[in-house]
């Protein structure tokens, strides 16, 4: 409670002094937080991608010739893909996806045309990631091994095309080929890349003819189980890498292993493509460089605000010094007092950091380049509720604790070497 009368007696006699030290934390835990939310957003586990920590995703083949001469990459064969990819020890689900998935025209039969992104599935991919179906169903595996011509939609698609949400069983035309409608699903947000479309079209990835021996359209989504970590099915990838190779180095060839399938937060980060993988390691002391400046750069400033506030107080430590009072309850006390207020000002960072990385998503992303540019994504905003979370709170209030320690350790301990005859004479 002394904590709370200290700073409210502060607050009200040295106004400026107290504003400007809970104003310098707030920014300094905006600037902090807003990267991490920023960063975050890549791993976040929301629906439809509640299972991001057990979502690995292969995209890409790379083959090079083993004499120098040439490289060359694109999607994945289904047979090269299979071989890879099928039967991983841990793997508790695999789907195939189509690896091109070029916006396309949607129209009822005769009516005005629309174009959407879609996305081409099968049908174990509804049991990778968790969309909530409004109507209808997802696809079965006997349509998939049909290629029946089949799609489910969005609930804002189905609305713009037939004015409601409900239209499971309704056809429409998708590049001038009568479809019909399965299902709807709740709107994914743009900023889900791996799981966003404006449509699913069923996908048969088998009735894909593949003339290259090596390249085709797949990709591969992987759901892990339980308690699986991701690099023990990397081990067993890289392991098949090596025992293709002896084909490939027949025909003057080498296939090129980067570390996929790739977690959901590599694939966030981008910067990579088929002949190169992203590289996590790197970003994250990049981050944390990154970090560190903006901590530290803030404490500094903050220590001799801190300074400052305790000079008019030399002689009230002068006096519990000469009442016996301990170096070590001075520096307490100093902490505690300075943490309440690193503590609101952080609080306020943290809603301002909120605040602007919804209202300014859409700047962020074009700036940083962290997703492919398309009008969804232009437009996108991530819900509060992919912002907005416990793991976040926690992280603000460990920045506040470090920014407290940092500003206070050195005027905590100097405030704590006052002699009282010193600090009683200072304050004549």
């Amino acid at each position: 409670m002394n904590y709370f009368r200290q700073i409210y007696y502060e607050m009200k006699h040295q106004r400026m002094m107290t504003w400007v030290s809970i104003s310098g934390t707030a920014l300094a835990i905006f600037l902090v937080m807003a990267f991490v939310m920023v960063d975050q957003l890549n791993s976040v586990e929301v629906a439809p991608e509640s299972n991001r920590s057990r979502i690995l995703i292969a995209s890409g083949f790379h083959v090079k010739n083993q004499k120098g001469m040439d490289s060359s990459t694109s999607g994945l064969n289904l047979d090269i893909a299979r071989r890879l990819y099928e039967n991983l020890e841990g793997v508790e689900v695999l789907s195939y996806i189509n690896a091109f998935n070029d916006n396309c025209d949607v129209n009822l039969p005769g009516q005005e045309i629309f174009t959407m992104a879609p996305k081409n599935v099968d049908n174990e991919f509804w049991k990778i990631y968790d969309f909530t179906f409004i109507d209808g169903r997802p696809f079965d595996e006997a349509e998939v091994k049909s290629d029946a011509k089949l799609v489910v939609r969005t609930k804002s698609a189905a609305r713009s095309l037939f004015g409601e949400e409900k239209v499971a069983g309704r056809e429409i035309e998708v590049d001038a080929y009568p479809y019909r409608v399965v299902g709807v699903v709740e709107d994914v947000n743009p900023l889900l890349a791996s799981s966003f479309a404006n449509f699913y079209k069923l996908c048969n990835i088998a009735g894909i003819k593949n003339d290259d021996p090596y390249f085709g359209s797949a990709n591969v989504v992987m759901l892990l189980k339980e308690g699986v970590s991701a690099e023990s099915v990397k081990t067993q990838v890289e392991n098949r890498y090596k025992m293709i190779q002896s084909e490939f180095s027949k025909e003057g060839y080498e296939a090129v292993y980067h570390g996929q399938p790739y977690t959901s937060e590599e694939v966030g980060i981008g910067g990579y493509g088929s002949n190169n993988g992203p590289d996590l390691d790197s970003h994250n002391k990049i981050q944390w460089i990154i970090y560190s400046i903006l901590i530290l750069l803030p404490a500094i400033n903050l220590s001799s605000m801190t300074r400052g506030r305790l000079r008019h107080r030399v002689a009230e430590i002068g006096v519990r010094r000469a009442f016996g009072a301990k170096r070590n309850s001075i520096i307490r006390q100093i902490f505690g007092e300075n943490l309440i207020i690193t503590f609101f000002g952080g609080m306020l960072g943290l809603l301002f950091s909120i605040i602007f990385v919804w209202l300014a998503s859409n700047m962020i992303f074009s700036m940083t380049g962290a997703l492919e540019p398309s009008l969804e994504t232009v437009n996108a905003r991530p819900d509060l509720g992919m912002l907005f979370r416990w793991g976040n709170f926690l992280w603000a209030l460990l920045f506040c604790f470090i920014l407290n320690v940092l500003s206070a350790t050195v005027p905590a301990w100097r405030a704590s070497k006052v002699e009282p005859a010193e600090a009683l004479s200072f304050a004549r």
